[in-house]
C-alpha cells in the first residue's frame, strides 16, 4: 500500500486579489468563513451532437470560470474588496481583477482574470453575525502544478 505525501489540508490554502490602481500588489485574503474560503463553478468548455445521420461531432467553446470567496463577517479583508467595489461604484466603471488560489498540500495553483462581478448584501444577523461573499468571474488558465 503506497501513501502519498502530499497532504488534502485546505488550512495552508492562500488566496490573493490584486486590482490594478486599485491595489496593484497581490493582497492575501485572510478570514475565512469556518466551512468555505474559496469555491469555483463547474465550467462546460466543449459542446457535443449527434447529427440526423448518428455521427458524433465535437466543439471546444469560449467559457469563464466564476469563483466565489467566502470571509467571515469579523475578516479584515473584507474592506479589501469593499474598497474595489467602492472604486467601481464612485467611478462607474469596473476594473480587472485577479484572484489566485495557491494550495501548497497538492502544490497547485490556480489563477483567474477578470472582475469582481457581485457581492452580498451586508452582514447578516443570526446566531452569530454571517460574513460577506464575492463573486469574480474571468478567465482561468486552469490549475497549475508549483514546486
Amino acid at each position: 500500500m503506497g501513501l502519498n505525501p502530499n497532504t488534502i489540508t485546505s488550512a495552508n490554502t492562500v488566496v490573493s486579489v490584486r486590482c490594478a490602481g486599485v491595489y496593484d500588489n497581490w493582497v492575501n485574503a485572510e478570514g475565512a468563513q469556518s466551512d468555505v474560503f474559496a469555491s469555483f463553478s463547474d465550467v462546460t468548455f466543449a459542446q457535443t451532437e449527434v447529427g440526423v445521420d448518428g455521427k458524433l461531432s465535437i466543439g471546444w467553446i469560449p467559457h469563464k470560470t466564476s469563483a466565489t470567496i467566502s470571509l467571515a463577517a469579523n475578516s479584515r479583508s473584507i474592506s479589501v474588496f469593499e474598497t474595489i467595489y467602492n472604486d467601481f461604484l464612485n467611478n462607474r466603471e469596473v476594473r480587472v481583477v485577479e484572484l489566485q488560489v495557491y494550495y501548497p498540500s497538492v502544490k497547485r495553483k490556480q489563477t483567474i482574470k477578470g472582475t469582481l462581478v457581485g457581492k452580498s448584501g451586508g452582514t447578516g444577523i443570526a446566531t452569530v453575525l454571517t460574513g460577506h461573499t464575492y463573486i469574480i468571474e474571468g478567465i482561468s488558465g486552469g490549475i497549475e502544478e508549483v514546486n
